[in-house]
């Protein structure tokens, strides 16, 4: 009859201490709009498992942009996110209650503050003034982990795209971080073996 080994109480509590949270990260796209950062594309990864991805209509017409700002809106649209300034189906006055339902969610009660991972202090410090919540700790990547790299050098592999452009798409960008978050845990948990 084979016995099973008998574990010492510590092994099980140690083991638990393993168990770590995993945060929300966020990615956006968007244009500037009177010195105003206006989002087009967001993307939401809660829990490594609840997903939320949103292309917003825009918040005015083409015709109400200065010529300075339609050359800008041009320039993100054609050489950093493709985008088009006309691009959404979901309307713009949406923005701050869909990404707060998919940053904090619905069904949340969980008396521990909730941390966000965002890259690019620019993008937290949108997202901190559109949350405006104190339940919240919304980091940028770049402060916590000094040897991440641009999104646009993070492996693909394991990630989608949303097929309204091919670069710098914002549900590509946070599976990145994710993946490259997840790998530095591992690496992190292997260290104290």
């Amino acid at each position: 009859m084979d016995k099973k080994p008998k574990f010492f109480p510590f092994e099980h509590s140690l083991e638990k201490s393993f168990t770590m949270t995993i945060p929300t990260f966020v990615d956006l796209q968007g244009f500037i709009v009177g010195k105003k950062f206006i989002v087009k594309e967001v993307a939401v990864l809660r829990k490594g498992a609840i997903l939320s991805h949103y292309i917003f209509t825009c918040p005015m017409s083409w015709n109400f942009l200065t010529k300075s700002e339609k050359y800008c809106a041009s320039w993100l649209s054609a050489y950093h996110h493709g985008l088009q300034w006309e691009d959404g189906m979901i309307p713009y006055n949406m923005v701050k209650r869909l990404i707060t339902m998919a940053v904090i969610g619905a069904e949340e009660n969980d008396d521990n503050k909730s941390l966000v991972y965002v890259k690019g202090r620019e993008k937290r410090q949108w997202l901190a003034d559109i949350l405006d919540s104190d339940d919240l700790t919304i980091e940028t990547l770049d402060a916590d982990y000094e040897d991440i790299d641009s999104l646009r050098n993070l492996n693909i592999t394991n990630t989608v795209r949303c097929g309204n452009h091919v670069k710098n798409c914002a549900l590509q960008n946070v599976f990145k971080i994710c993946n490259w978050w997840s790998q530095c845990q591992k690496r992190n948990v292997s260290s104290l073996k």
